[in-house]
């Protein structure tokens, strides 16, 4: 039995500006983070030569092609894997921002290639697992996920014209970054939403005359590249400041970005000293992420007396990588 182990992520600055309607024209520019929530993935060889799965529902068919979970099937086509089984475990519920389609994907390649006996750089996961949700399965997404997934780290994602993705580590002391995990607070605000109905809103947005949308997302490069000024001098301070600027300009994209509940919400984490936050993800709900150096305890007490669930984290720096490996042990 092989084990993957892939972290979610939360993106810090820049967040959209991989989609394809405006990094191939303008180029993308992200700063994104790795997380110490996971999703794992099992892939054992199968005796009885047909292929068995297990995710939200079990699955047991002959072959690949007959896989009806569409990401499985793909990345067992790509990798030309048969004759497996595989389970995979989820810390955090899809569908709620984190990446979690993206890490799923590539945690699913590294045990796929690595049960080949391949060991597959993470540049090239990466690229697999873009090729897979945007090329095969036309998912309305950039590659940020699929690079912080595999990458891990904190890091600038710099997306070119052409699609190639350059992948920084952001240079960051440690005294800051324990000061990030200190006040960078998410919050779970339950239920679920479709990232490819929120992303694929503001691709047809961009597509209507006169749209202006590319305008906000200058704006919002702008921003994501102040933010990692920030972080590469220690101005968390400003860091968080800047989270509300991204915030106020993000929810102008898009009705469904949020809504009357998470306003109200984010009004109550500024009035309790929060410099800022942001929905993680294309919103419409998931997580809360908001910024804040002072009164950290009672902005906690009163968010989850709003319903709201407190997600503490640590950044994870080893990206997707085998953890075990049954053949060798």
């Amino acid at each position: 039995m092989i084990l993957t182990r892939t972290p979610l992520r939360i993106t810090l600055g820049g967040g959209g500006t991989d989609l394809p309607f405006y990094a191939d024209v303008h180029g993308g520019s992200l700063v994104t983070a790795s997380i110490n929530r996971y999703i794992y993935i099992t892939v054992s060889p199968r005796l009885q030569r047909n292929i068995k799965l297990n995710y939200s529902r079990t699955e047991i068919v002959e072959k690949a092609k007959d896989v009806r979970h569409p990401l499985i099937r793909e990345c067992m086509k790509l990798t030309g894997t048969e004759a497996i089984e595989v389970h995979s475990t989820a810390e955090i519920p899809s569908g709620t921002g984190l990446g979690s389609s993206a890490a799923f994907t590539v945690g699913l390649l590294n045990g796929l290639y690595y049960h080949s006996g391949d060991i597959m750089s993470r540049y090239k996961l990466a690229e697999d697992a873009s090729h897979v949700i945007m090329d095969v399965l036309g998912e309305p997404c950039g590659k940020q996920d699929q690079y912080a997934c595999a990458f891990g780290g904190i890091n600038h994602l710099m997306v070119g014209t052409d699609g190639r993705v350059t992948v920084n580590p952001i240079d960051i002391h440690h005294e800051d970054i324990l000061t990030l995990e200190r006040n960078l607070m998410i919050f779970y605000l339950g239920g679920e939403r479709s990232a490819s109905e929120l992303l694929g809103q503001q691709r047809r947005k961009a597509k209507k005359p006169g749209a202006d949308i590319y305008d906000y997302y200058h704006k919002i490069k702008e921003i994501g590249e102040k933010s990692l000024k920030c972080l590469r001098r220690g101005d968390v301070t400003e860091f968080g400041r800047l989270m509300d600027d991204h915030w106020r300009l993000k929810r102008e994209i898009t009705d469904s970005m949020t809504n009357s509940r998470i306003d109200r919400l984010y009004s109550i984490a500024v009035k309790h000293k929060a410099l800022g936050g942001k929905l993680i993800g294309a919103g419409g709900g998931g997580f809360l992420m908001v910024y804040a150096e002072k009164g950290r305890d009672r902005l906690l007490k009163v968010m989850e007396s709003k319903g709201l669930t407190y997600t503490p984290f640590k950044f994870d720096f080893d990206g997707s990588r085998i953890v075990y490996d049954g053949a060798h042990y």
